[in-house]
C-alpha cells in the first residue's frame, strides 16, 4: 500500500512539472534574471571603436569602450544589469521599436526615433566629418552643408554611410533617405567597412564621427591614406529607451543617474580612460613624433657611449650605460603603473636603437685613432664644441618627447588622478634613467639631483599637459589634443635650451 501511494505521488509531481513546462509564466516586466533580484535591461553593441569594441587582454576578448563603460556605470547607480549582446545598429533600432530591446547607447535624437523611444539627457557630443582619400579635399571646396549636398548631387558622389545611423544634421539625413540618391548611397554595417570601401575605390568618401573614423584608421595603420574634409557638424548624443517596454519613470531614473555620473567625476574618468588615450596615441604614432622620439633615444644612448669611452668600459658596460637613460626610466615607470605588457616588450624598437647606437659608436671610436694624423681628426677637434651643442639640442628633444610619453602612459593605464601621476610618470620617463646610470657608475655628483634644471622641467610641463588633458576629457577634440602635445614639446625644449644658455640650476632645497 505504501509503495502504491509513493508511486501515485511521484506520478502527480511529474505531471504537474510537465504542465508547468508547457505553460510558462508571463515575462516579468522588470526583466528580472532567474535566481536574481537584479532588474535587467536588454541592450546591445556593434563595433564602434572607441565607444564600443572588443579588447583582447592576454588573449581573452573583453567588451569595453566609452559607451559600454558609461552603460555599466549607469547600471550600477540604477541597480540594473544591462545586457549587451552584439547586434547591428539597424537591427538594434528595430528591436527597440518592436520591444525586444530596452536600451541603446550612442543615439542622435530624431523625430522618427522619438515615436518608439524616449531620449535621455545628452551625455556626450559627436562631431561628424567627411572622410576622403589623402589629398582629395582640394577637389571639394564647399564650406556649408548646403554646398556639400549640392556637390554630392551634381557629381554623383558615392557616399558611404552606416545603415540606420542618424547623422548630426537633418539635411544630411534627408539627402541620404531621398530615393533620388539611392544609387549614390552605400550603406554598410560599420565604419571599418566604410574605410575598406574607400581605400578600395568603391566609394568616394564616407560620413563618420571624427573620433571613430580616426580610431578605425589608426587601429588599421591606414591613417596616412585618409584625411578629414574641413567641414564639420556636431550634435548631442543620448541613450534611447524603448517606449514599448519602459515607462517615463525609468527615463527619470536614467537621467538622474547621468547627473550623478557627471557630478561624481566618473563620466570624465571614463572619457580619460577610453577616448583620450586613443586620440593622443594617434598623435604619438604620427611620423613627426616618431622622428623626435628616435632622436631622443639616440641622444640618451650617446651620453652612455661617451661615458663608457671615458671610463674604458667593456661592450656590455657600454650597452648598460646607453640603455639606462634611454629605456631605464620607461621600465621603472611601467613597473610602477603596472602596465602590461611593458612598453619595451610591446615595442622593442627603442632597445634596438640603443644597440645600434652603441655599435655605431664603437666603430667610430676604434676608427678615430687611425685618423689622428689626418685632416679629419683636426676638423673634428675644431668642431668639438659644435658637437657638444648638438648633443645638448638632441637631449632637449629627448626630454620633450619623453615628457609627453610619460603622461600618455598614465592615460593608457588609467592611473588616477592624472594631475598627480602624469608629472610623476613624465619625470620618471625623461630623467630617472639618467639617475640610474649615474648610480651605476658610482658618480658622487648625480646630475639629475644636483645639476642643471632638468627633471623639474619634466615635472612642470608634465603637470601642464595632464591638467590640459583633464580639461579636454569631455571635449574630445583631436585638433586641440594635437595642439596640446605640440605646445608641451615646444615648451619643454625651449625651457631646457634657455636653462643651458643661462646656466640655470635646479631649485635648491637649502
Amino acid at each position: 500500500m505504501d509503495r502504491r501511494l509513493i508511486a501515485i505521488t511521484l506520478a502527480w509531481l511529474l505531471s504537474a512539472g510537465s504542465a508547468a513546462a508547457q505553460n510558462p509564466a508571463p515575462p516579468n516586466p522588470d526583466f528580472t534574471a532567474r535566481g536574481s533580484d537584479t532588474a535587467q535591461l536588454r541592450g546591445g553593441w556593434y563595433p564602434w571603436d572607441p565607444y564600443q569594441y572588443r579588447d583582447y587582454r592576454r588573449g581573452v576578448p573583453i567588451l569595453t569602450g566609452f559607451d559600454v563603460e558609461i552603460e555599466r556605470a549607469l547600471g550600477r547607480i540604477m541597480s540594473v544589469e544591462i545586457l549587451l549582446p552584439e547586434i547591428a545598429w539597424e537591427d538594434h533600432l528595430a528591436a527597440l521599436s518592436a520591444g525586444t530591446a530596452d536600451i541603446a547607447a550612442g543615439a542622435t535624437a530624431s523625430e522618427p526615433r522619438s515615436r518608439y523611444a524616449y531620449f535621455s539627457k545628452p551625455y556626450r557630443t559627436e562631431t561628424d566629418v567627411l572622410i576622403l582619400p589623402r589629398g582629395a579635399s582640394g577637389r571639394y571646396p564647399f564650406h556649408t552643408i548646403e554646398q556639400m549636398l549640392d556637390t554630392f548631387g551634381k557629381q554623383k558622389f558615392r557616399l558611404g554611410v552606416v545603415a540606420g545611423f542618424v547623422y548630426a544634421d537633418d539635411r544630411v539625413n534627408a539627402f541620404i533617405a531621398d530615393e533620388a540618391h539611392r544609387d549614390q548611397i552605400v550603406a554598410v554595417a560599420n565604419d571599418a567597412q566604410n574605410l575598406r570601401n574607400l581605400l578600395a575605390g568603391v566609394i568616394d568618401g564616407f560620413l563618420a564621427d571624427r573620433i571613430t573614423a580616426a580610431t578605425t584608421a589608426w587601429r588599421r595603420h591606414e591613417g596616412a591614406r585618409i584625411e578629414e574634409h574641413p567641414l564639420r557638424f556636431s550634435t548631442n548624443i543620448h541613450f534611447m529607451l524603448s517606449r514599448a517596454t519602459q515607462a517615463p519613470q525609468m527615463l527619470t531614473r536614467l537621467n538622474d543617474a547621468i547627473d550623478e555620473l557627471r557630478r561624481s567625476g566618473e563620466l570624465r574618468r571614463i572619457a580619460d580612460a577610453y577616448a583620450l588615450p586613443v586620440l593622443i596615441n594617434q598623435t604619438l604614432e604620427s611620423e613627426w613624433f616618431r622622428i623626435l622620439a628616435f632622436i631622443g633615444i639616440v641622444a640618451f644612448a650617446l651620453s652612455g657611449v661617451v661615458l663608457a669611452y671615458e671610463g674604458q668600459y667593456t661592450l656590455f658596460g657600454a650597452l648598460v650605460l646607453a640603455a639606462l637613460p634611454a629605456v631605464g626610466g620607461g621600465i621603472v615607470r611601467d613597473l610602477l603603473l603596472q602596465r602590461e605588457p611593458l612598453g619595451i616588450v610591446q615595442n622593442p624598437e627603442a632597445l634596438l636603437t640603443v644597440f645600434g647606437t652603441v655599435l655605431a659608436g664603437m666603430v667610430v671610436i676604434k676608427t678615430i685613432p687611425r685618423l689622428r694624423a689626418g685632416r679629419l681628426t683636426k676638423y673634428l677637434q675644431s668642431r668639438a664644441r659644435l658637437g657638444t651643442r648638438l648633443i645638448e639640442v638632441f637631449d632637449a628633444i629627448a626630454l620633450a618627447a619623453f615628457t609627453v610619453v610619460g603622461v600618455v602612459v598614465v592615460l593608457d593605464t588609467s592611473a588616477q588622478p592624472l594631475w598627480l601621476w602624469g608629472p610623476i610618470a613624465a619625470v620618471l620617463t625623461a630623467s630617472f634613467g639618467g639617475l640610474m646610470r649615474d648610480l651605476f657608475r658610482h658618480d658622487r655628483v648625480i646630475a639629475s639631483l644636483r645639476g642643471e634644471l632638468y627633471p623639474e622641467i619634466a615635472v612642470v610641463w608634465g603637470l601642464a599637459l595632464a591638467l590640459f588633458l583633464e580639461w579636454e576629457g569631455e571635449r574630445l577634440q583631436p585638433d586641440e589634443i594635437k595642439l596640446g602635445v605640440i605646445v608641451t614639446i615646444l615648451g619643454v625644449f625651449l625651457t631646457r635650451m634657455v636653462a643651458i644658455a643661462r646656466g640655470i640650476k635646479g631649485w635648491r632645497y637649502v
